[in-house]
């Protein structure tokens, strides 16, 4: 599914080519009607206790794909930052956005978020920036732990998780770990 910011989820699909992949592999596209929205109890909220969401959403094994990009008020979009394309009025999400994302976070939990990290926007983001802004990796991240993907890429930032909200929050409310170094297992 894709909620873009600009354009339509069908221009999106044929520009970056999932539509054609979807359809070569047997697939079906999924498009965020509006019919499909409906509200939902947030169970872990502190500043949200509910929200209108895409329901379908809600009952299917939800994959988080979100690309590491620079974002001028939330610092970066990553898995958690990326949630909000599952949501109708975003406007209303940036008033103490990095618990709310949080809260958002408790309602979703993604079987897996999978950062592509491969080319990030380092600077003039969402939506602005051109190519000196960008910095090839060549990695992708991935774990079944939404919060300790988001901490591990802020590192690709020259950042720490401590300075993303909705890292932090996310951690606060046992909703993942950022203490990368602390959830490595010991052989």
């Amino acid at each position: 599914m894709d909620s873009p910011f600009g354009g339509t989820a069908e221009e999106a699909y044929k520009i970056s080519g999932i539509e054609e992949a979807v359809r070569a592999a047997g697939g079906e596209m999924e498009l965020m009607s509006s019919f499909k929205f409906g509200q939902a109890a947030v169970p872990q909220g502190q500043d949200i206790h509910e929200w209108t969401v895409f329901q379908d959403a809600l009952h299917a094994v939800l994959i988080d794909v979100p690309i590491a990009k620079h974002h001028s008020m939330a610092r970066l979009t990553l898995g958690t930052k990326n949630l909000m394309g599952l949501i109708e009025d975003r406007g209303s999400i940036h008033r103490n956005m990095g618990q709310r994302l949080a809260d958002l976070s408790s309602l979703f939990r993604p079987a897996l978020t999978v950062v592509d990290a491969v080319r990030i926007l380092m600077d003039n983001g969402p939506t602005g920036g051109d190519l000196n802004d960008v910095r090839q990796t060549d990695m992708v991240i991935a774990s079944h732990d939404i919060v300790a993907a988001d901490a591990y890429a802020t590192r690709l930032f020259g950042l720490q998780p401590s300075d993303i909200s909705y890292i932090g929050a996310s951690a606060r409310m046992g909703l993942g770990t950022m203490d990368l170094a602390g959830s490595r297992s010991k052989s």
